[in-house]
């Protein structure tokens, strides 16, 4: 098939899974990237989130994990999605290659909703479900695009603004150690079995874009990073990374600048006024949204600045030695997040270790690391043995209603997919 995007001179220098024509090492890398931080995130999703955690160890780690990773390791995933899509080729506009898409789609939808019955924050389906809404929309202008994500962007902090929720006041430490005590004896991941673990994840079945559009990870905040990764993917600028250095140098500065400044703001609200992102307000209107304007357009900043530096610090020689290993990660995508559920679950839920509500923001960075490395480890022996991982592959033999060649010992064809 006729390719549009040309990879970097690097990507065609890195030996990869697809065909160097159809592959950009770049994408793999920052995708690795993001998929850390997606897990140190759901990790801290069964419990550790909780103020009851109140050594300075926790609080310290607590922080950092707000700073430098909340939302924007999804919002990076995200964004990526919208890129390395079809759409992004010329031949798009070719009913076969609609078609192809649509199957795409559809077979991740059905990854998504098998990965619901044990984690109810599957983005599988979401995205599948999004998905459709590029397909809809891919051929409006730049313009018209990037007004849309602005004002997708915009519905968390409006809409929390007009529903104007009555002042809570803060919760104490003591009752926040005697919520996670109850949520111990209580909840379904505590003390359920694997059966009513996954009937009760099935409420969540299929994802609905417009849920909880009034917090900072809606479905249609989601929707907004689409449309700037699609963005990104039409303005050419990792087709041809050489060509615009200076381009994703002054993204790499913007967005480190404004990020850093936007993700400390809000941490200082947070600790001054008692201003909370995701915890009920105790502030008056004005701070909060002064604080959800920062973090709303303040997290995808910083997104960007990691992605322009990744990419940038893989234009030097010291740089691809360091982050090549993330390649593999990021090659293996669907197979890495999924597998990750596979553990923490195994790790956290009653029919297993059962260390759900029992462990804080120390414990969990470490698991964060330690499941992290293993999976580098095993994506880099996979990738140097196999043309795709394991659910990588079956998504596609799907998506092309043919089984795709799986050892590398058999020559791969150019995909259309990044």
């Amino acid at each position: 098939m006729k390719q549009v995007h040309k990879p970097s001179a690097l990507s065609r220098t890195l030996p990869g899974p697809l065909a160097p024509a159809a592959r950009i090492v770049e994408i793999d890398i920052v995708r690795g990237f993001a998929l850390l931080g997606v897990l140190l995130v759901n990790l801290y999703n069964f419990g550790a989130e909780s103020i009851a955690w109140n050594s300075q160890g926790d609080q310290v780690a607590f922080a950092l994990m707000r700073v430098f990773l909340q939302s924007k390791s999804w919002i990076l995933f995200a964004m990526l999605f919208g890129f390395a899509l079809q759409l992004q080729r010329d031949d798009a506009r070719n009913l076969r290659i609609r078609f192809i898409y649509l199957r795409r789609l559809a077979v991740l939808f059905a990854f998504g909703t098998a990965h619901a019955l044990l984690f109810d924050g599957d983005i599988l389906m979401l995205y599948a479900e999004l998905g459709l809404g590029l397909l809809l929309l891919r051929c409006l202008s730049t313009k018209i695009l990037l007004v849309m994500a602005v004002g997708l962007m915009l519905i968390f902090p409006v809409t929390r603004l007009v529903l104007s929720p009555e002042r809570e006041g803060g919760e104490s430490v003591a009752e926040a150690k005697a919520e996670l005590e109850r949520a111990r004896q209580t909840e379904v991941y505590a003390i359920g079995s694997l059966a009513e673990v996954m009937i009760d994840n099935a409420s969540a079945i299929p994802a609905d874009p417009f849920e909880d559009i009034s917090t900072p990870e809606s479905g249609l905040a989601v929707f907004a990073m689409f449309l700037l990764g699609f963005l990104i993917g039409r303005s050419g600028v990792l087709s041809d990374i050489p060509g615009h250095v200076s381009v994703i140098k002054h993204m790499r500065n913007w967005g480190l600048g404004l990020g850093f400044a936007a993700m400390l703001a809000e941490r200082v609200l947070a600790a001054t006024t008692g201003y909370a992102v995701f915890r009920p307000q105790q502030v008056g209107l004005g701070i909060q949204l002064a604080g959800d304007l920062i973090f709303a357009f303040g997290a995808p900043a910083l997104a960007l600045g990691y992605a322009a530096t990744l990419v940038l610090a893989m234009q030097t020689p010291r740089g691809r030695v360091l982050l090549a290993p993330l390649a593999a990660v990021g090659r293996l995508a669907l197979t890495v997040y999924l597998t990750q559920t596979l553990i923490f679950s195994t790790l956290f839920y009653g029919f297993g270790f059962g260390q759900v509500f029992r462990i804080g923001p120390v414990a969990v960075t470490v698991w964060a690391v330690v499941i992290f490395s293993a999976q580098v480890i095993v994506c880099q022996w996979w990738s140097r043995r196999f043309c795709f991982g394991p659910a990588e592959w079956v998504w596609r033999s799907l998506t092309y209603l043919e089984w795709q060649p799986l050892h590398l010992r058999n020559e791969l064809t150019p995909q259309t997919e990044s």
